[in-house]
């Protein structure tokens, strides 16, 4: 495995924690939509100030043409007079400018003249922008770009304010001079948002003239610029929030599980398979029980090469000594000529070809025992009804053997020792506990087997078998289950017997999560145990 910068999957935590952050970036685009419901309310409200205004010029020019009789002023614009009181008052203490153009095109009026006299001059110090507010700006400035991209927002005309002299050069007066009322918006040379209503002045049906009521839109710019900075501020934050979270998330979960697998192929490297996984520190949590699991498989994977090495070496040991006596019988038999002497080794030859033969059948079942298990799908049985079952058949088998069986006390619990089994392995454990106590047991005395279950909180089952021979010495109470350990009564013959039937039926037992031992009984003998677990709850 090699050594990365980060991993894919660090990417991958960060991408998706990352992903929220999209949506809040739209959120940032949907200002825009803002912008526009504000643009309209300043225009609806411009719109009716501008009607109000344009009612009350109509109203004043109507009462100044009344007093000159003699004219007809239906083919004329307004008077001046009407404008005298009404016009001066329309920008006081406001942003808004009104300009009255003439049914000719010409301006009549612009309030922007009057509320400044060409006597005063203003001066005033421009301020320098700091290098924090123009990335400030420019940051704004490309946001609403980008929005303006992503909404289709097409950009606003150019025109210059100052320079409206004429209905020519502002399409939406030469519409409200036909009668009809436009709401527009525009930018100045300089970039200033301009909000504007064109409105047409008229006596009844007669068109006297046009009003443009225009207010600058610098509030609403300044408004949105800041809730757009606001917005980019809170982004800034959270995105920073979430990498150093991404981060950390994806150190705690990648780091160890690169640990891990560095530590594994470490292992698998290492010439010396002793070596122990390494731990996590301080874990409770998935890693920690994927560190636990790990070191558990890694332990027992390493057991299992142990135990491996151990079954070959005692394999070796044991193939051994046949071959050494085959080869000596065989050297021996090639000098002698006595025929009695050659068919005595030819004898021993045979037995010692019985023996290797015993030898590989019982090593090659051990070596495919945990494997088979493994493999074969286990059966749900009824315990009891398989040694009533086992029991018959083992009476017809060893007919001068006396053996007494005793069920559980009470027949209706018989349905209580319900087990998940290989039955045919199961059985092989019986058949080798009841072999060796037969072996042992004197011809006069019965060999006893029982079922009854264990205790209610280990919810185990106990099948036992006792005979009345010799025992078995404490201290090899254990070891007799080891590999080729071999204790047979001194009457019988050497070699009949692997050393492996024992070893192999606790090796079944451990499989089915059970335990196979042995103990003396009181007076004499021994009593051979095998515990299993029970499928049914409603045990006695």
């Amino acid at each position: 495995m090699t050594n990365r910068r980060i991993s894919p999957l660090s990417i991958r935590i960060l991408l998706i924690m990352l992903l929220p952050l999209i949506l809040f970036f739209i959120g940032i685009l949907a200002v825009d939509r803002y912008r526009i419901v504000l643009i309209d309310a300043e225009l609806n409200a411009l719109k009716r100030q501008g009607e109000t205004l344009a009612r009350s010029l109509a109203l004043a020019n109507a009462d100044s043409t009344n007093k000159i009789n003699s004219l007809d002023f239906s083919e004329r614009g307004l008077a001046k007079p009407a404008l005298r009181h009404i016009l001066p008052l329309v920008g006081y203490g406001t942003s808004l400018r009104a300009r009255i153009y003439q049914p000719s095109g010409r301006i009549m009026a612009d309030t922007a003249n009057n509320e400044i006299p060409d006597s005063l001059v203003q001066m005033s110090v421009k301020s320098r922008a700091t290098p924090l507010l123009r990335m400030k700006q420019q940051i704004i400035t490309s946001i609403s770009k980008f929005s303006n991209f992503v909404n289709g927002v097409e950009a606003l005309p150019m025109i210059p304010s100052r320079k409206l002299i004429s209905i020519n050069q502002l399409p939406a007066l030469k519409t409200a001079m036909m009668g009809q009322k436009v709401s527009m918006s525009w930018r100045t040379s300089s970039g200033q948002l301009v909000l504007g209503v064109a409105l047409p002045i008229q006596e009844v049906r007669v068109v006297r003239g046009a009003l443009l009521l225009t207010k600058n839109g610098a509030a609403i710019e300044a408004e949105i610029a800041k809730v757009q900075w606001e917005f980019f501020l809170l982004l800034c934050a959270i995105f920073t929030f979430t990498v150093m979270l991404g981060l950390y998330l994806s150190r705690s979960i990648t780091r160890p599980i690169v640990k891990l697998a560095l530590s594994a192929r470490k292992i698998t490297r290492a010439h010396d398979k002793s070596i122990k996984l390494e731990k996590l520190p301080n874990r409770n949590d998935e890693i920690g029980e994927l560190s636990k699991a790990l070191q558990e498989m890694t332990n027992d994977l390493q057991e299992r090469i142990r135990a491996t090495a151990g079954f070959a070496a005692d394999v070796a040991h044991e193939l051994k000594n046949p071959l050494t006596s085959l080869r000596s019988a065989a050297e021996t038999i090639s000098r002698i000529d006595n025929q009695t002497q050659q068919q005595a080794l030819m004898g021993v030859i045979l037995e010692d070809v019985k023996r290797l033969d015993r030898l590989i059948n019982d090593i090659s079942q051990a070596s495919r025992v945990e494997a088979e298990l493994a493999r074969t799908r286990r059966e749900s049985v009824n315990f009891c009804e398989l040694v009533d079952n086992w029991v018959s058949m083992m009476k017809d088998r060893h007919s001068d053997v006396e053996l007494t069986w005793t069920p559980p006390v009470n027949s209706k619990f018989k349905k209580y020792f319900e087990v998940s089994i290989h039955s045919g392995r199961i059985i092989q454990i019986l058949d080798n506990m009841l072999l060796n106590a037969i072996s042992f047991n004197p011809p006069d005395k019965n060999i006893e087997i029982k079922l009854t279950s264990a205790s209610r909180s280990k919810n185990m089952l106990c099948f036992s078998i006792r005979d009345y021979g010799m025992g078995i010495p404490e201290a090899n109470l254990d070891s007799i289950f080891n590999r080729f350990y071999t204790q047979r009564p001194d009457n019988e013959a050497f070699g009949h017997h692997s050393g492996l039937g024992l070893s192999i039926a606790r090796q079944i037992a451990e499989a089915h999560n059970g335990r196979l031992y042995a103990m003396n009984g009181k007076e004499n003998g021994a009593i051979f145990t095998l515990e299993l677990p029970l499928t049914s709850t409603g045990q006695p």
